[in-house]
């Protein structure tokens, strides 16, 4: 062997040496099992896990059942219980309540997977579904109630959905965290025991019709005689102002109760020294607004039907 390839062999034994040494290795002999890529794990029974936006947090059994005390599930209900962790509270409403059916979303698949098989063991895996999905990516529109433990601002984020998703009417209840500045109608304290150490805030809200803008109607008052009227409403969720106008005069509507789309209002009026009283009751239908006035003037009673139609001049709920 030459001077120059007895050269260039050493140097070459230095760097890889070098290299081994930079590496870690030790000084010894390097074998072909230490130069060999590292095995391929075994593939888990589930998929990579996918980062939640809430962290799974079980409901106390005795909060689950103040909540669907809360929403008031009957038989007639369909449940959805958006970030359904275990799937306790959809089989609890449909196990305990009667609900019709109940559907669990859980973006966990392991937890959509126990949550199926708590369903079998309770026996209600025939009316009960788990949805491995984003609840944002869900389609609730068939639920009569969604309750929610989730986070302020998923809350939030979800609120605008919530709004134009469901139907008037359409029950919620959250679990210790409310929707900003859209007001629960209710709000209920579960005291704590020995399963929830410490009081758990429940907030109820009823989905509203939204009943913003002008509604034109004409009332008969006698026979062959009748009379134009509009009502003009504006609204925050289910706080209503309103007002109506009839022969270019404006009178305020005080008492107004907005519930999913069963709207009441009264009115009392002094006419000709004597005292009266105006109780409307309806329901919207779409841009129809349909009830019954009931006016209370002395000795006199009488109930007028009224129709409206919205005009145009529509603006969002809140």
């Amino acid at each position: 062997m030459t001077l120059r390839k007895t050269i260039a062999l050493g140097t070459l034994g230095l760097s890889v040496s070098l290299g081994f040494a930079l590496l870690g290795f030790s000084r010894g002999a390097v074998t072909i099992a230490q130069l060999a890529p590292a095995p391929t794990p075994a593939p888990t029974e589930d998929p990579l896990p996918v980062k939640p936006d809430v962290p799974y947090v079980p409901t106390p059994e005795v909060v689950v059942t103040e909540m669907l005390k809360l929403a008031g599930v009957t038989p007639e209900d369909t449940v959805y219980d958006l970030g359904s962790g275990d799937g306790r509270l959809v089989i609890s409403a449909v196990k305990d309540y009667g609900a019709r059916r109940g559907v669990g979303v859980e973006i966990n698949p392991g937890l959509a997977r126990l949550s199926n098989e708590n369903a079998q063991k309770a026996g209600v895996s025939d009316r009960v579904q788990f949805l491995q999905q984003d609840l944002f990516q869900t389609d609730f529109r068939d639920a009569s109630v969604v309750t929610l433990y989730l986070l302020p601002d998923i809350n939030l984020k979800l609120r605008p959905k919530l709004l134009s998703s469901l139907k008037p009417g359409t029950r919620i209840v959250s679990h210790s965290f409310t929707m900003g500045d859209w007001k629960p109608d209710k709000t209920v304290t579960v005291p704590g025991n020995a399963t929830a150490s410490v009081p758990r805030n429940l907030y109820y809200w009823v989905v509203p019709s939204n009943i913003s803008g002008d509604w034109k109607g004409r009332v008969e008052y006698a026979p062959g005689r009748s009379q134009s009227y509009t009502l003009r409403f504006t609204q925050q969720y289910q706080q209503v102002k309103g007002e109506a106008i009839a022969e270019g005069k404006k009178y305020t509507i005080p008492n107004i109760t907005l519930t999913g789309d069963r709207l009441t209002f009264s009115r009392t009026e002094t006419v000709q020294g004597q005292q009266g009283v105006i109780q409307f009751n309806g329901r919207i239908e779409g841009d129809t607004l349909k009830g019954t006035a009931g006016v209370k003037w002395g000795i006199l009673a009488r109930n007028f039907p009224i129709v409206a139609q919205r005009s145009g001049n529509q603006q969002a709920a809140k």
